[in-house]
């Protein structure tokens, strides 16, 4: 969009709280000829310079060119949930939502970042907070601009978080705190289902999904749609539980179901969409939900990510309290260990899951073992150690949380559906964040305040429901099924470019005992992920299996 003055603007996204700023801006003389939020970034910028960016509720990566100023600004949302890429080009900057975008550019060349390769081996995260897998490619960082003019680039922030949760009062009764969060989370909702086109959401199981859901519904939205991944395993199935809960809702239920030979054939499609190595078959049943939702014309989503990292949902932060507990000898040790096997869901779920909360097992047989001299591997790794709210500021910056966002809006932009969390409103965040730990977890149970909420709209099956829900497929069953092609084809025939980042021959020798063995989900668990890095480099270096090198 060019405005009359001499601005131009290339958005992705949305801004949640547009109507209230237009109000405003026209309030100060502004003259609109739309009626979205794009000509109200435009005319905010006229009228407000950088202090509009604090003003903004939403998701967004904008690039606005300022003719009187003769620069360009690069902006990101304060989470990260929209991407942004940029590389420097001919002496200024190319950007873009996507690698493959600035692969286009005459002299981008895609440069594998070895390092990043290593690092996810060794921890089984494609990112670390705003990387990218390709030499001298950056993201910009959530929360933060980059301006270029003909002086060069400056860069600043205009989001700090550690600050936003410093100004949050919560001196008040705990009660009063719990319904504090239960208005906003309402609230967040109420502007996420801004939309001229219908809304729905993506349903699992759990409580996050489901309290979203809730909300929607209780706020009278009609025609409300809900979208659930099913499998043939019943120890992840999950959409007998989501459909009943739905249907109590009102809502308008769509069922999938995962099939391991039709991820087989997707997995390298999914690869270049995602622009990262595909680390789990969570990935494969987010997209089918989001096929389906563009397949019946739902192409607006709520989804809960961002609650377990603001909240402490996550079973190592309940296994950080009991640690604590364990150490100090505190008399609380043994209630909090009673608490966490009821929340995990029992000793079944701890170990065949355990390991991707608690710390991997089988460590003396990582993959990482095998790197190349120089490649260690070394990426510092969330501690138990931390307090809680460390622990959740690193979650939100660098571990969890910059995956998630990049895993579902590729998956969503891949099928033009636009995906809106409402648990990293800005608002509601900080809000959570700053809550007293015992406030979030709460006899026994974590993100005590959802748990209430939910129970208050009508969802107390969901609410008090144990055990972790997500999209789940039989991940498992399907490496020694429907994968077993594509890990035999790596064991034989690994991509030329393996040789940099790993001893092969190591490589091929740990998959041959793990064929061997019994199954098991930390093995498993560590082959689909070296697999899975496998078809991004066949996606992504084709050049280079014939031999070129990466450098």
């Amino acid at each position: 969009m060019v405005a009359p003055g001499g601005e131009a603007l290339a958005f992705n996204g949305e801004i949640y709280n547009y109507l209230e700023l237009r109000r405003e801006l026209a309030a100060q003389g502004a003259t609109f000829r739309s009626t979205g939020d794009t000509e109200v970034l435009l005319n905010g910028w006229r009228a407000w310079g950088f202090d509009l960016l604090p003003r903004l509720n939403g998701m967004w990566a904008f690039a606005l060119y300022d003719e009187r100023r003769r620069g360009l600004l690069l902006c990101r949302d304060r989470f990260g949930e929209k991407p942004l890429f940029w590389t420097a080009w001919r002496g200024g900057v190319a950007f873009a939502s996507e690698i493959k975008q600035l692969a286009g550019f005459p002299g981008v060349e895609l440069r594998l970042d070895v390092e990043r390769a290593a690092a996810y081996l060794a921890t089984g995260r494609p990112y670390e907070g705003a990387s990218s897998w390709f030499e001298g490619i950056h993201q910009l960082e959530p929360g933060s601009w980059l301006w270029i003019d003909a002086d060069g680039r400056r860069s600043g922030r205009y989001f700090d978080l550690d600050d936003a949760v410093r100004q949050v009062d919560v001196s008040a009764a705990p009660g009063v705190l719990v319904d504090r969060f239960a208005e906003e989370l309402r609230e967040s909702v109420r502007i996420r289902l801004r939309s001229d086109v219908p809304v729905g959401t993506s349903l699992s199981a759990g409580i996050d999904s489901s309290a979203v859901m809730a909300e929607a519904t209780g706020l009278g939205h009609r025609g409300y749609h809900s979208f659930t991944l099913g499998s043939d395993d019943p120890s992840v199935d999950e959409s007998r539980e989501a459909k009943a809960f739905a249907e109590s809702m009102g809502s308008t239920w769509h069922g999938v179901t995962a099939d391991g030979d039709e991820f087989a054939a997707l997995w390298d499609r999914l690869t270049w969409h995602q622009e990262c190595p595909v680390p789990s078959t969570s990935l494969y049943g987010q997209w089918k939900v989001l096929a389906e939702a563009r397949r019946t014309n739902v192409i607006v989503l709520l989804d809960g990510q961002g609650a377990d990292e603001v909240l402490g949902g996550y079973h190592k932060f309940y296994a950080a309290l009991v640690w604590d507990a364990v150490r100090a000898r505190s008399a609380r040790a043994v209630p909090l260990l009673v608490g966490f096997g009821r929340q995990v869901g029992g000793l079944r779920t701890v170990t065949t899951h355990g390991h991707r909360y608690l710390g991997r097992v089988a460590r003396n047989l990582r993959p990482s073992q095998y790197l190349q001299p120089g490649l260690d591997g070394h990426e510092s790794s969330p501690s138990l150690r931390a307090d809680p709210l460390t622990m959740r500021l690193e979650d939100i910056r660098r571990w969890s949380l910059p995956n998630l966002l990049a895993y579902v809006d590729r998956n969503a932009m891949a099928h033009s559906v636009e995906t809106r969390l409402p648990f990293l409103d800005p608002g509601l965040a900080a809000l959570a964040l700053a809550m007293p730990t015992d406030l979030l977890v709460h006899d026994g149970w974590t993100k005590w305040p959802v748990r209430r909420a939910l129970s208050a709209r009508g969802g107390a099956e969901p609410a008090w429901r144990r055990g972790k829900r997500w999209f789940g497929a039989p991940q498992a069953a399907w490496i020694r099924g429907s994968l077993r092609g594509h890990v035999d084809a790596f064991r034989r025939d690994p991509h030329p470019v393996w040789a940099e980042i790993a001893d092969v021959q190591g490589l091929r020798r740990l998959l041959g005992e793990w064929a061997d063995r019994r199954p098991s989900p930390a093995w498993d668990d560590q082959v689909f992920q070296m697999v899975a890095l496998e078809r991004f480099l066949r996606t992504w270096l084709p050049a280079q299996e014939s031999g070129t090198t990466t450098r």
